[in-house]
């Protein structure tokens, strides 16, 4: 019986999938390439190992939605929302996350270097050795975030809350702060991942 629900090694160009039932689909190894989602509604959609090429998911309401191990480039998320997805091992480059909004999430081994961030509300959003590397993170809210292992060197968290974010063993090598808010122990624990001996 073949899986209607399973598309597998296909290639989408320049596809409107807005009065498309993406709902539970699962896609496998595919390409999309100038494909619109705008306002588009999906849930439980799975894109596992697939490749985005100048996207637009702009104000898509993405629920529960999956990319493991994804490429995403040149894609735009402006005014999205993305609750409780999951972005392991993704990569996203030069994507746009403008009024983007983030209700919690699994985002492991997410790699987003030198991105935009800026405003994003990433509270509870699991973002364990992610590579934020060189990223504007200004206002960024990262409230019960877990940052275990990450890596934001180079970034500019001016402005961003850090207060209640599991900050072990992240990297902020050459990270820019002013006004950043973070509670004592998270500032602790980032004190000694930048080999300052305390007391």
């Amino acid at each position: 019986m073949v899986d209607s629900s399973l598309t597998e090694n296909e290639r989408f160009v320049e596809v409107d999938f807005y009065d498309t039932d993406l709902d539970g689909r699962r896609f496998i190894s595919c390409r999309f390439n100038g494909c619109d989602f705008t306002e588009k509604t999906m849930a439980a959609t799975v894109f596992e190992g697939c490749a985005f090429f100048n996207c637009r998911f702009n104000d898509a309401q993405l629920e529960q939605v999956a990319f493991t191990g994804c490429t995403l480039s040149d894609c735009g998320f402006f005014m999205a929302t993305l609750a409780g997805c999951k972005l392991s091992g993704s990569t996203f480059a030069d994507c746009s996350w403008t009024h983007a909004v983030v209700r919690g999430g699994q985002w492991p081994m997410v790699t987003m270097r030198q991105a935009k961030l800026d405003g994003l509300d990433l509270s509870d959003v699991r973002l364990a050795e992610a590579d934020l590397s060189e990223s504007s993170l200004k206002r960024v809210v990262f409230d019960d975030a877990d940052l275990t292992g990450a890596t934001l060197r180079g970034s500019d968290l001016r402005e961003a809350d850090l207060r209640g974010a599991r900050v072990d063993s992240v990297n902020l090598a050459g990270a820019r702060f002013a006004s950043t808010r973070m509670d004592v122990d998270g500032a602790l624990a980032v004190a000694v991942a930048q080999g300052i001996v305390i007391g």
